[in-house]
């Protein structure tokens, strides 16, 4: 009897300790996601961007100026190679990490105001279960651009459409 007794109040603490733990909720990860194609946009469309090409188109000069041809003619494969990298990121889900790269400064701040551990394009994710809280930075991405009304309005017009799939994205800039 003493030892059905003690089996019961086992059993009972079992099930109450189950049943107590299986109801807490488990806190989910915290990962930021953006739309890489409104971040390209914005970084196409500014100043950082124009400047960048303002070099290129300077470097490429002074090459020419001081009669280096081969740095001149690989100086000026960059303008189109841009141009295609650039409709990869814009049109499609092209990576673009070498956009990333100028601000990743501010990424930490970032991800510590938003309470996110890990920073990751949306169009990255093939798969993930439930144990994940995704929080869309992208207009926060964006604002390190200083985007001007037109090109928030691009942006909000991208946000409605699918991306193009990558392989559809002619290789030739003059397309």
């Amino acid at each position: 009897m003493k030892r059905l007794s003690v089996l019961s109040i086992v059993f009972t603490l079992f099930y109450l300790c189950i049943n107590t733990f299986s109801q807490q909720e488990i806190a989910k990860l915290r990962i930021g996601i953006f739309d890489s194609r409104c971040v390209a946009v914005a970084y196409g469309r500014s100043a950082a961007f124009m400047n960048d090409m303002g070099n290129l188109k300077n470097d490429i000069s002074k090459a020419k100026e001081t009669g280096d041809e081969d740095l001149a003619k690989e100086l000026e494969q960059q303008g189109p190679t841009q141009q295609v990298l650039m409709h990869q990121q814009v049109f499609s889900n092209g990576s673009i990490n070498n956009i990333l790269e100028k601000i990743k400064d501010k990424l930490p701040v970032l991800a510590k105001e938003n309470d996110i551990r890990m920073i990751i394009s949306k169009w990255e994710i093939p798969f993930a279960d439930d144990s994940f809280e995704y929080v869309d930075i992208t207009d926060q991405l964006v604002m390190f651009f200083n985007p001007d009304d037109a090109t928030k309005k691009i942006i909000d017009e991208i946000k409605a459409m699918a991306p193009i799939p990558i392989e559809k994205i002619s290789i030739n800039p003059m397309e």
